[in-house]
């Protein structure tokens, strides 16, 4: 009996040692040589681990699969594709935030085809008010202008205060259509950016704004300085 069990401790310790190295020697690494020709050994030489290589297990089989190293122009363009992968979410995020925030103020084309209308005739009105005041200051021109010419033909000085009242007014004039080219120049920017919306909104609601495209105004024309 005290010779029986050594034995069986013995016996058990061949059998894990036996295990131990199956289980180390089933694994075979898979890869490809200098020359490129598939090698399969218990080790990969350091300089061909780049290169990728596959494990196999005791059964021949394919356990894990390590894929060659990428080179500087494959990481290139790795990280270029994520980029532009970024770039595309966030791109669809921003326009799924703004168009929560377009439905928010217009529930139908339409709404935004009215702010369109009445922004115009804002333009128009103004373009209207500032060209009536043209007429005004003109008028007042054309007094002074008189004044100084009876002054000349009878061979009075003309005062400085006239001189300088019709530089005024001229330069008012000029002022005056200045703003109106400004004003001008806002309407076929604001026809641009409610176009989008309103084409925006047909997509989102679908449904056609009714009336649009406008029929294009008239040109708004301011009143010409006669020199």
């Amino acid at each position: 009996m005290r010779y029986f069990k050594p034995s069986i401790s013995l016996l058990i310790l061949v059998i894990g040692l036996t295990h131990t190295v199956s289980a180390y020697a089933g694994n075979l690494y898979r890869y490809k040589d200098e020359n490129g020709v598939t090698a399969l050994s218990l080790n990969i030489p350091a300089h061909l681990v780049r290169n990728g290589y596959e494990v196999l297990g005791s059964n021949g089989r394919v356990i894990k699969v390590v894929p060659p190293a990428l080179t500087p122009e494959e990481i290139a363009e790795r990280d270029a594709k994520e980029a532009e992968k970024t770039r595309l979410a966030e791109e669809a995020q921003k326009q799924k935030e703004d168009d929560a925030a377009l439905l928010k103020l217009y529930s139908h084309p339409n709404d935004a085809v009215r702010v369109l209308n009445r922004k115009l005739q804002d333009i128009k009105d103004f373009i209207s008010l500032k060209n009536g005041n043209i007429s005004v200051v003109k008028g007042q021109l054309e007094q002074e202008e008189a004044k100084a010419a009876n002054m000349e033909r009878t061979g009075k000085k003309i005062p400085d205060s006239i001189l300088n009242k019709i530089a005024q007014q001229k330069e008012k004039i000029i002022e005056i259509q200045n703003d109106i080219e400004v004003k001008r120049n806002e309407i076929p920017v604001l026809n641009l950016v409610f176009d989008k919306i309103i084409k925006r909104l047909e997509f989102l609601t679908k449904k056609k704004a009714d009336n649009y495209p406008l029929a294009l105004p008239e040109p708004a024309t301011t009143e010409a300085l006669d020199n």
